[in-house]
């Protein structure tokens, strides 16, 4: 029975790692909008997809990494009550990976409201080169700056 109680209460602690990254993500969505409230940005619900993007890429790494621990635990579990090797039962790949999850969105909640601004004029700046490039053909023109603007949202068919 001590076996028993030993993957229950790894199971809440796994249930508790996997929790942790939500209160992450809602950190840095509440730093993002009030970064966009400083630079008097509109609130659109661009922002939640990306949020819900960001939760399902992160869960989808979290979870391939639960079952590297699961298999892991089940091993040192048998070991443990069949053969006596006294290994400690804890999800160490599962929780490096949510603090890999937390480092990065603790590094998102503190970069400055001006960095993203830079970002957006050097985008900006990168648009205004590709027309310059074409600048004799309004259609070449019309032809960048709809891939600029599609740039990253549109995903290419594989051949």
């Amino acid at each position: 029975m001590k076996g028993l109680n030993e993957l229950f209460v790894v199971a809440w602690m796994l249930f508790g790692i996997l929790l942790s990254p939500l209160f992450f993500i809602g950190f840095d969505f509440w730093a993002g909008v009030r970064k966009a409230k400083q630079r008097g940005e509109k609130i659109t619900s661009e922002g939640w997809k990306r949020t819900v993007d960001k939760v399902a890429r992160y869960y989808n790494m979290l979870l391939a990494l639960v079952v590297i621990d699961c298999m892991q635990i089940a091993g040192v579990w048998y070991l443990d009550n069949y053969y006596d090797y006294h290994i400690p039962i804890f999800p160490f790949v599962t929780i490096m990976g949510a603090l890999v999850v937390a480092a990065i969105e603790v590094r998102s909640i503190f970069e400055k409201a001006e960095d993203k601004v830079k970002k957006q004029v050097s985008d900006v700046s990168s648009l205004a080169l590709e027309i310059a490039k074409s600048k004799a053909d309004p259609e070449e023109i019309a032809k960048a700056v709809v891939d600029f603007i599609n740039r990253g949202n549109v995903k290419e068919e594989p051949k």
